[in-house]
């Protein structure tokens, strides 16, 4: 299935959500391949979220959150 490109106007948001993600990744010094094998991404899925290469799915979002010990709110806030 090939995935839904982002729209320019969604762009910006979904940059300003993977950076965040980025940053609670790096904090913890883990790489992009594992952070996605703990999750349960796909390397490539993970990646596209912080590139802001594909749209996120809310579970995507659950996943990430819960791993980091947030909340979906807190990755969100401020976008």
């Amino acid at each position: 299935m090939k995935r839904k490109e982002v729209a320019p106007k969604h762009k910006v948001l979904l940059k300003a959500l993977g950076k965040r993600i980025k940053k609670l990744r790096t904090d913890k010094n883990i790489g992009y391949i594992q952070m996605s094998k703990e999750i349960g991404l796909s390397k490539n899925a993970y990646n596209d979220i912080e590139l802001a290469n594909a749209y996120c799915n809310f579970s995507s979002l659950l996943l990430i959150a819960d791993y980091h010990g947030v909340s979906v709110s807190i990755l969100l806030k401020d976008l």
